[in-house]
C-alpha cells in the first residue's frame, strides 16, 4: 500500500489531481457494474418466472395426470355415504361402481375370550401385603355400637398387621377357604357397621365390602396373593403351582419367560405382540388370567403350552404325560357379523367387511350396530367424489392466473424481460387454449366457459376491474356439468388432445431442459455476466494502473521542485 503526501515541494493539491483525473475512467467501471445488477436481477427476475411456470404445470399434471389412474385419477374417485352411520360406514375406491344398495346388520361380529379356568394365585395369608393385593393407603373406619373407630391403612401392612389393627378396636378381621374378607364384632353383643363418607383408603370398593343378613361383613372379591409385580418363577409368587421358565405360545407367537420375568412384563409383551393377535388382563379380584383376541368372529385362540407350565398354571391348557390340550370349554367364541345386501344374507368374520365377502366391488364396509327390528335397512351410495377435483380445478384457475400476471409483469417496457417474445408468444397461447373451442375429443362441451372456467364478465359492479386475460371459476355450474355429463368434462379438461394437455405442452416445451426457453435463456445471462465480470475486473486493472502511473509522475515532478528549491537556498546562501 502506497502512501502519498500531496504537494509537499509544490504546495499542490496532487492527490485531489490524480482522485480527479481517476474517477473519470473509473466512471466507466461504474457503468459496467451497473449492467451487471441489471444481468443479475434480470437472471432473479427469470428464476422467479420459472417458479410461476412450474407451479402451472404442476396444477395442470394434478388434472391430466388421470392417464396414470388410482390415486392421480381425480375424475375417476369416489365417495361412499350411508344413510344411517349408526348401523354402517364405508369407503370406496376408483373401482366402485356408482349405484346404491340397501344394508341391513343382523349381527356384530364380536370377540373371542378365553379364562382361566379357576383361580391361579393362591389365596392371600397373613404375611402377603395390602399392596399386593391391590389396597391403597389411607384411612378406614368401622363403628362399634356407634362408636366411631378410625384405623390408618398403610399398604406396607401385611394383612397380619390389618388383622390386629382391626382387633385393637373390637372387630375380627378373617379369610376364608375362597379368599373372602370376613369382618364381625369380637363382642357378639355389639352392632358393627363399616365404612364413612371420609375413608380414604380403597379397602371398601375394591373388595367391595357388604353387609350380611347377620350383621356381619363380606367381601364379594376374593384376595389373592400373585400380582402383576410379582416374578413369575419365584418360590413366592403366590400362585398354585410354581411356575417354570421356557416357552409357550399364544395366537402365532412364541413367548419366553426367564428367572427375571414379571406377570406385568409378560402380559405387555403380548398385548405389544401383533402376531399374538390377543390382549392378555390379570384380575386381581378373581386371581385369574384372560386372554381375548383382537380378532373378530367365532375362531378359537391359539394357545399352546411349551416348555414353561405357565399357560397350564393359568389354567388355559393341561399337559398329562408329556401332551398337552387346550382347554375349549373356557374359550367364550365371538361371533360372525350377519348382514345382508339387497335381500342377500352374508356372513364375515369381521365388521370390516371387504368387497370379497360382500360383492360389492370397491367397497369396504365398516360395521357399526344392528339394524332396527323392523328391519329398516340403511342405504349405501356410492358416487363420484368431486371434492378434490373441484380443489385442483381452483388451483389450476389459480396459476393461470399468476402465471399470466407474471408475463405482464416481467415483460412490461422498463422490466427485467422486457421484449422477451417467448414469454408473450406463450402467453398468447395458453390464452387462445383457454378461450377457443376444442372438440378433438368429440364431447358435448368444447369450451371451459361451459363448465365453469371463464374470464371476468364485466357488469355495474366490476367494469374497471374485469379481466379477460385472467380465469374466474364457477363452482356450481362446474359440478352441474360434473352431474350432467362427467365424461365430457374429463375430455375437454384431460383427454389425450384436451384444453389442458394442450396447456401442458406449451409449459413443457418452455421448461424443457437445455432447449427450453428458460434453459436457453439463464445460459444466455450466465454467459453475460460471467463476460461483464471479466470486463470489469480488466477495467479495474487498468483504473489502478493509471492511478500508479499518475502518482507516479506527480511524484517525479515533487521531487524536480524540491531539488530546484534546495540548489537555490544554496545559491542563496
Amino acid at each position: 500500500m502506497s502512501i502519498s503526501f500531496s504537494g509537499l515541494a509544490s504546495g499542490l493539491d496532487t492527490s485531489g489531481w490524480v482522485d480527479a483525473l481517476v474517477s473519470v475512467k473509473q466512471e466507466k467501471v461504474s457503468g459496467l457494474q451497473t449492467e451487471l445488477v441489471a444481468l443479475q436481477n434480470k437472471k432473479t427476475s427469470l428464476s422467479n418466472t420459472r417458479s410461476t411456470f412450474n407451479t402451472f404445470r404442476t396444477a395442470i399434471e394434478k388434472l391430466t395426470d388421470m392417464k396414470f389412474g388410482g390415486t392421480f385419477d381425480l375424475f375417476g374417485k369416489n365417495t361412499a355415504t350411508s344413510t344411517n352411520e349408526d348401523i354402517f360406514t364405508a369407503t370406496a375406491t376408483s373401482s366402485a361402481l356408482r349405484q346404491s344398495y340397501d344394508i341391513s346388520v343382523q349381527q356384530l361380529a364380536t370377540y373371542t375370550k378365553a379364562t382361566s379356568i379357576a383361580s391361579a394365585s393362591t389365596i392371600a395369608d397373613d404375611t402377603t401385603k395390602l399392596k399386593n393385593i391391590g389396597i391403597t393407603d389411607g384411612k378406614f373406619t368401622v363403628y362399634v355400637d356407634g362408636i366411631k373407630n378410625s384405623i390408618e391403612i398403610d399398604k406396607e401392612d401385611t394383612l397380619g398387621n390389618f388383622k390386629s389393627k382391626m382387633a385393637s378396636v373390637g372387630v375380627r378381621a378373617e379369610l376364608d377357604t375362597d379368599g373372602i374378607l370376613h369382618l364381625s364384632s369380637i363382642d357378639t353383643g355389639k352392632t358393627l357397621d363399616v365404612g364413612s363418607t371420609t375413608d380414604t383408603t380403597n379397602l371398601m370398593s375394591f373388595v367391595g365390602i357388604e353387609k350380611q343378613d347377620d350383621g356381619t361383613y363380606a367381601s364379594t372379591s376374593s384376595m389373592f396373593k400373585a400380582n402383576l409385580a410379582t416374578v413369575l418363577t419365584s418360590e413366592n409368587s403366590g400362585f398354585n403351582t410354581n411356575i417354570t421358565a421356557g416357552t409357550f405360545t399364544i395366537g402365532a407367537a412364541t413367548f419366553t419367560i426367564d428367572n427375571n420375568t414379571t406377570l406385568s412384563g409378560l402380559i405387555s409383551q403380548i398385548n405389544n405382540s401383533e402376531e399374538a393377535q390377543a390382549q392378555a388382563n390379570w384380575d386381581d379380584t378373581t386371581g385369574k388370567l384372560t386372554i381375548t383376541s383382537t380378532k373378530e368372529g367365532a375362531s378359537y385362540i391359539n394357545i399352546e403350552a411349551g416348555t414353561s407350565n405357565f399357560t397350564d398354571v393359568m389354567g388355559l391348557t393341561v399337559t398329562t404325560d408329556g401332551s398337552s390340550r387346550m382347554y375349549t370349554n373356557i374359550q367364550e367364541l365371538g361371533k360372525n357379523a350377519i348382514f345382508s345386501v339387497n335381500g342377500t344374507t352374508m356372513i364375515s368374520t369381521s365388521n370390516v367387511v371387504s368387497s370379497d365377502v360382500s360383492r360389492i366391488e370397491g367397497v369396504t364396509l365398516t360395521l357399526k350396530g344392528v339394524s332396527p327390528d323392523d328391519g329398516t335397512a340403511a342405504t349405501l351410495s356410492v358416487t363420484q367424489n368431486n371434492s378434490d377435483l373441484v380443489e385442483a380445478v381452483k388451483n389450476f384457475v389459480s396459476a393461470y392466473n399468476d402465471t399470466i400476471s407474471q408475463i405482464d409483469t416481467m415483460t412490461a417496457k422498463g422490466a427485467d424481460l422486457a421484449r422477451e417474445t417467448s414469454l408473450t408468444s406463450f402467453k398468447s397461447t395458453i390464452r387462445n387454449y383457454a378461450m377457443g373451442a376444442n372438440t378433438y375429443n368429440g364431447g358435448a362441451y368444447t369450451l371451459l366457459s361451459q363448465i365453469g372456467i371463464s374470464t371476468s364478465k364485466a357488469d355495474a359492479s366490476n367494469i374497471s376491474t374485469a379481466s379477460t386475460s385472467t380465469l374466474v371459476f364457477d363452482e356450481d355450474t362446474f359440478l352441474q356439468a360434473m352431474e350432467e355429463d362427467p365424461s365430457s368434462v374429463q375430455a375437454i379438461l384431460a383427454g389425450d388432445n384436451s384444453i389442458l394437455t394442450q396447456m401442458e405442452n406449451a409449459v413443457e416445451t418452455t421448461l424443457k431442459a437445455s432447449v427450453g426457453f428458460f434453459d436457453v435463456k439463464q445460459s444466455t445471462i450466465n454467459s453475460d455476466i460471467t463476460k461483464m465480470e471479466t470486463k470489469i475486473k480488466k477495467q479495474q486493472t487498468k483504473v489502478s494502473s493509471y492511478r500508479s502511473q499518475l502518482e507516479a509522475e506527480f511524484k517525479k515532478m515533487e521531487s524536480l521542485i524540491s531539488a530546484m528549491q534546495q540548489n537555490y537556498s544554496s545559491f542563496l546562501s
